[in-house]
């Protein structure tokens, strides 16, 4: 079973970039998961995650950005999102997930975000 989703890692300044594009579903979201705890794990503390070219997130998608989310509230770090897309933002808001997290409709938009926070 092939899974449809791609997931890249940057960084910019101490900001980790995790890009996720295609579908993040019950068949993508651990290798999500995976990915998002290695780089906490290396001792990222503000995390972006950019889902402007993601096409569609489950329930099982949303539980591992509220999971990276709790992890890095524990410890002293902040996670924003980049989300442009109406679907997606769609589905935020219909979980109630838009008053939880910091959702900016582009990367640069959610970097300039960071600054303000630190």
């Amino acid at each position: 079973m092939s899974v449809h989703v791609e997931i890249t890692e940057k960084k910019t300044g101490n900001i980790d970039i995790i890009t996720v594009k295609g579908r993040l579903d019950a068949s993508s979201s651990e290798t999500a998961q995976e990915r998002i705890n290695r780089v906490l794990d290396a001792g990222a503390r503000y995390l972006l995650v950019d889902l402007c070219c993601l096409d569609y997130i489950s329930s099982s998608g949303l539980r591992v950005l509220l999971a990276a989310l709790k992890r890095l509230k524990n410890e002293g770090g902040a996670l924003r999102i980049a989300c442009g897309q109406p679907q997606i933002l769609e589905v935020f808001t219909m979980a109630g997930f838009h008053r939880i997290f910091l959702i900016s409709p582009d990367e640069e938009t959610a970097l300039a975000g960071f600054e303000v926070e630190r």
